[in-house]
């Protein structure tokens, strides 16, 4: 619970034994002048029930006083001054004759309904881009709002088989139950995707089940619905929830002769100190020969990609990898400086290749380390010395990375959480009441380079990515590589966890936590 007073013309500061930084009360001074006020007749509903921390104030604060403490707590979208009409929150001191409220959520103003009581809101403020990444000079995107919905689940990293069909990994995915087999809740499962288009999927609500779990007549359920869960895994990776199954998430997976390699990753959902983001790690390869309805668990040792090795996503060159220009497989790591590698808000990528048919060899594996005076690349066998080819501290996230033939570009997209000042903010990071955020904000970069390495421009930036319902927090897009054409792109990502504190208000509209998909097109410059 926040233990900090509000001072008149005054905002509440870092607590005194915050180590590092506390970045929930980090002050971002952009936010004083953003603030807007209602009008004396108007003010945020407070029927629906949003407020959630209430300070005793002097008698001489102003509303523009609470706004500039709101600017000191990022759980806190609007807030309210009552001059009467106390809440019993506030009556506690009797000292002071006024109370500042906070609400963690923008309702719509309405007329005045409670006497003494004014409320304003902070605005959604600009991110941030990577340093010296400018906007580029070949491509642009638009994005269409709308969402076809596939699947519960998220991550879904997806490759192109050598059958002509689409394979993906999904993390945290409950399947319904049909007439033909039954539910199955699991922290890693595998999907056929058989759609010759996203419009294709032919998903239906089930009845009776959650509106999250559609049934998918184009994307199946392959084999064991819980795929990884050898004694090996078990010793390594915690566990799902309490239950004897490994905690793992879908890490990358990629096509190559037939043979279907799927990076897999312990994971757990939050124990960074700062900002309790979500570890990977250890992750490992587990193949299949009959694409994806059995694995071989034991195709890699389970610690063959440790600390900031943890996130593997392989670039996708078209079908059954037949695109790839080198006889290399090519290798994004999403990481941070402290030899980590996080699910969200990391601070860099680094490169990797290997021979494609040495995939399941780590001692095969190279790392970028910068170029020489020529321009040529420099590789090492060390992955400790390798040097980061993207750098976006605290906002680096990156599921996927394509080669894109008619373009012959490498798009990925690059999606940070971020607070109402723009500022990073993960997920699982503390809020007032809740032990998470319940008010996602996502900023989405499509990136583009002519080479795996750079160098890299920005072609589409969001820093407010929704959906048409309304909804956000979208993460993990990727783009599933039977779908990109010349001028369109299909985009799969996924949208979690936002919840109101009352069932009547809904600041964040319906969690699609799916395989979402989203139609972007390209046009060149």
């Amino acid at each position: 619970m926040l233990v900090s007073a509000l001072m008149v013309g005054c905002t509440m500061s870092q607590p005194h034994n915050a180590n590092p930084i506390d970045p929930r009360h980090h002050v971002d001074k952009r936010c004083f002048s953003s603030l807007s006020y209602d009008a004396p007749d108007k003010q945020r509903n407070p029927a629906l029930l949003a407020e959630y921390l209430w300070t005793a104030v002097p008698g001489n604060a102003t509303i523009q006083d609470c706004g500039r403490s709101c600017c000191g707590d990022w759980s806190c979208l609007a807030f309210a001054l009552y001059e009467s009409n106390i809440p019993t929150q506030c009556q506690t001191n009797s000292s002071f004759t006024k109370c500042c409220a906070f609400l963690d959520g923008i309702a719509p103003p309405i007329n005045h309904t409670i006497e003494g009581r004014a409320t304003g809101v902070r605005a959604f403020l600009p991110s941030k881009v990577p340093a010296n990444v400018p906007n580029s000079t070949y491509i642009t995107a638009d994005i269409e709002p709308t969402m076809i919905l596939g699947v519960d689940g998220d991550e879904f990293p997806t490759t192109w088989g050598s059958d002509g069909l689409q394979y993906s990994g999904a993390g945290d995915n409950q399947q319904p139950q049909t007439s033909t087999k039954p539910g199955s809740n699991s922290p890693l499962s595998f999907f056929k995707i058989a759609a010759g288009t996203p419009n294709e999927m032919s998903c239906s609500k089930v009845p009776g089940q959650s509106p999250y779990e559609p049934s998918c007549k184009n994307m199946t359920l392959q084999g064991n619905p819980i795929v990884v869960n050898s004694p090996a895994a078990l010793s390594q990776c915690p566990k799902w929830f309490g239950h004897d199954i490994a905690n793992v998430k879908s890490s990358s997976v990629i096509s190559i002769k037939g043979q279907l390699y799927w990076a897999v990753s312990c994971f757990n959902y939050g124990d960074d100190p700062v900002f309790n983001r979500q570890r990977y790690g250890p992750a490992w390869l587990i193949s299949s020969s009959d694409f994806g309805v059995t694995f071989n668990q034991s195709a890699t040792p389970t610690n063959m990609f440790p600390d900031r090795l943890a996130a593997p996503r392989f670039i996708q060159f078209g079908r059954d990898n037949s695109l790839a220009k080198d006889g290399f497989v090519y290798v994004y790591f999403p990481c941070t400086n402290g030899n980590a590698a996080f699910f969200e808000n990391n601070d860099m990528i680094l490169l990797g290749r290997v021979p494609e048919d040495s995939i399941l060899m780590i001692d095969k594996y190279e790392y970028y380390m910068g170029k020489q005076a020529d321009g040529s690349v420099v590789w090492t066998t060390d992955s400790t010395i390798a040097q980061p080819i993207w750098e976006h501290p605290l906002m680096t996230s990156v599921q996927q990375v394509n080669y894109h033939p008619e373009l012959d570009r490498y798009i990925f997209a690059n999606w940070a959480w971020i607070s109402m000042d723009g500022n990073p903010r993960p997920d699982h990071t503390g809020d007032e009441t809740w032990g998470r955020t319940v008010r996602q904000r996502t900023q989405l970069l499509l990136v583009e380079a002519p080479n795996p390495w750079g160098p890299f421009s920005i072609f589409y930036r969001n820093d407010n990515w929704k959906a048409a319902d309304g909804s956000r927090g979208g993460y993990t897009p990727v783009f599933p590589p039977a779908w990109m054409k010349e001028k369109y792109l299909a985009m799969v990502s996924t949208q979690c966890c936002g919840f109101a504190r009352s069932p009547s208000y809904n600041f964040n509209p319906t969690n699609n936590y799916n395989f979402l998909i989203q139609n972007v097109t390209l046009r060149k410059l």
